[in-house]
């Protein structure tokens, strides 16, 4: 297939997605009176928390079309790209809420018009900036051969997302009533007393690369690492709590059990960083150094996605997840409306975004099948295939999907900004 044809591929997939998960369960009805009710009452809609987070779900899903639309131009003017997946957004949306029109089940808006729009500019435009920034680091000094704040902003988004809609914690509290400032209220007059039950020990080792990030960006930039460890440690610190403060607006449980488990891991990576970054630097040099990032983020993704490190053994549970709904595209999420939904989204697809950037300056082979991104869209599809024997996760094809367009992103973002190869990330460990 010419590249024309992979790229005309990735969009139409896309949209294909999209129409897929807007459109499954219709219900669809052929009564026109009842089509115009509810065509008058999209014009006429009652905004409130629900449809904020609704919006916010539209955004991230219609953002990931431009992300996809820009990075897919053979054309390279970036403007008129960003142009042509607006329109495209808002036609799609329109397309989508004119249908739902026809259903008894689905509320068609304007403004889910509207934030699919924006969605779709936002994505285009981020991505366009983010090509702008990584062609002018071409020739920068990195400790990986690619600009750190790739795998320093995308880590610490994702550990962000995270510490906003915990994994384990993002079940909004049964009795939470009112605005945002009214549930925060309610959840912190629910946050005492402490509790060592509730002390998330696994994120230890999840917030620690963090700080240690940071702390590189920082020495990457001219500044040494004895001076701003502290200062990150402290805005570390201050993130972690005001984290826990935003959960009480999402009416999640807040724990200062898990702020001070943030704080105290994101110290921790800046402080090592502090104390080995330099040696790391000088005793790991190339492809080493190139593969020794790969295996520790590797590594890093298999703590993610096997939480809570409990065995499932019901088998009656392993074959629960064995349906059709587990193989839709963003089925599962469709059922929740809430911050979640649309983080978890953007969390897999940060934290495997950094991956593909780097395999595209440090592949494992220059030839074959490993000198493109299947070693890491294999370990992506075991770690959700794991979770089929995980206690408390599920196996869901959007979690290896979101992963893959995170890789493919990040390859081809590296590859068509003008990094090349540098050479075999596995030369080390040749004879």
């Amino acid at each position: 297939m010419t590249p024309r044809g992979r790229f005309l591929a990735v969009r139409l997939a896309y949209v294909a997605i999209i129409l897929l998960a807007t459109m499954t369960q219709l219900h669809f009805s052929p009564d026109l009176t009842a089509a115009g009710q509810r065509l008058a009452r999209a014009f006429t809609p009652s905004l409130g928390w629900r449809d904020a987070i609704d919006g916010l779900r539209n955004t991230v899903l219609f953002a990931g079309l431009g992300v996809a639309w820009v990075m897919t131009s053979l054309s390279g003017r970036v403007r008129v790209e960003i142009e042509r997946a607006t329109v495209v957004g808002f036609g799609l949306s329109v397309t989508v809420e004119g249908l739902q029109v026809f259903s008894p089940i689905r509320t068609a808006s304007i403004v889910d018009v509207t934030t699919n729009t924006l969605g779709a500019f936002a994505g285009a435009l981020a991505v366009a900036l983010f090509l702008a920034a990584l062609h002018r680091a071409r020739h920068s000094r990195s400790y990986l051969g690619v600009p750190t704040f790739l795998f320093t902003g995308a880590y610490t988004a994702a550990v962000l997302c995270e510490a906003l809609t915990p994994l384990f914690r993002s079940a909004p509290l049964p009795g939470l009533n009112g605005g945002p400032l009214a549930r925060c209220r309610a959840a912190l007059g629910l946050a005492l007393p402490l509790r060592l039950a509730e002390v998330p020990w696994s994120d230890l080792f999840l917030f620690a690369p963090a700080g240690f990030l940071v702390v590189m960006l920082l020495t990457e930039r001219g500044r040494p690492a004895r001076q701003t460890w502290q200062a990150v440690a402290a805005a570390g610190a201050a993130c972690a709590v005001a984290a826990e403060l935003v959960h009480g607006m999402f009416g999640l449980s807040i724990r200062w059990e898990a702020a001070a488990t943030h704080a105290v891991a994101v110290g921790g990576g800046a402080w090592w960083a502090r104390r080995r970054l330099a040696w790391l630097s000088q005793t790991l040099r190339g492809p080493t150094r190139a593969l020794a990032a790969l295996a520790v983020y590797a590594l890093l993704l298999v703590l993610w996605g096997v939480r809570p490190f409990l065995p499932q053994t019901e088998i009656g549970a392993i074959a629960e997840q064995l349906t059709a709904a587990h193989l839709v595209p963003l089925a599962s999420l469709a059922q929740r409306v809430d911050v979640f939904s649309a983080l978890h989204v953007a969390q897999q697809f940060l934290l495997f975004l950094p991956v593909g950037c780097l395999l595209a300056v440090w592949p494992l082979r220059l030839r074959g099948r490993w000198s493109h991104l299947w070693p890491a869209v294999w370990l992506a599809a075991g770690i959700e295939v794991g979770h089929l024997v995980i206690a408390d996760r599920y196996f869901d094809l959007t979690n290896a999907l979101i992963a893959c367009a995170g890789l493919g992103i990040g390859w081809l973002a590296l590859r068509r900004s003008g990094f090349a190869p540098y050479g075999e990330a596995l030369a080390p460990l040749r004879p």
